[in-house]
């Protein structure tokens, strides 16, 4: 994703006390840090929370800044912050996943990306129903630097560079966590039975 020049006219305005700007920053960056988020913690409440906390902070650092640097690795790695201590968190390790792997009380809140099926069988729906909930099982259960790696290079399909600039790592790197989270899922489904083809 390449980095806007409005993006940087709408943070050095807020920087210069310009609220409107802000507003303007949600408008552009809201729904995909949500996203992001959800990816990472699948928990539709909590990923709606962190979300407000990632412009809260935003807001009240947006001083720390520099120009030079890119808006939106900087506002990404407040998000992959918050996700962090959220999951570090006690209540996050004992709270049992019970939502799906896309939030379904509104359609706008849904992320962009969705698996499509081919036929429509009731088998068929219901096969990837269940090939859904375990692949969100097994993405819980994967590191958190091999789960962050995978929703960037695969969900969000940013290139290996980017993620790495985010990351604060190399794209060597990047491509070897999105194999191994790749296998870890490809084994968890396998074990359960449920290999995608």
């Amino acid at each position: 994703m390449a980095e806007s020049d409005s993006d940087l006219e709408l943070v050095m305005a807020l920087r210069g006390g310009d609220e409107a700007a802000l507003s303007a920053l949600m408008d552009i960056y809201q729904q995909r840090i949500f996203s992001f988020i959800y990816r990472h913690i699948f928990h539709e409440t909590d990923a709606r929370e962190l979300t407000q906390e990632v412009f809260v902070r935003l807001y009240f650092h947006i001083s720390k800044f520099k120009p030079d640097a890119k808006f939106s690795t900087w506002l990404y790695q407040i998000a992959l912050n918050l996700c962090r201590d959220h999951l570090k968190s006690r209540a996050a390790r004992q709270r049992a996943v019970t939502e799906s792997l896309f939030p379904t009380d509104s359609a706008d809140a849904r992320p962009a990306r969705e698996f499509a099926i081919e036929t429509g069988t009731p088998a068929d729906q219901l096969l990837l129903k269940e090939q859904m909930e375990e692949l969100e099982r097994g993405m819980t259960a994967l590191p958190l630097d091999l789960r962050t790696a995978l929703v960037l290079a695969v969900i969000e399909q940013r290139s290996h560079q980017e993620c790495a600039e985010l990351l604060q790592t190399t794209p060597k790197t990047i491509e070897t966590r999105v194999y191994r989270a790749r296998k870890h899922l490809l084994e968890w489904l396998t074990k359960a039975g449920l290999a995608l083809v």
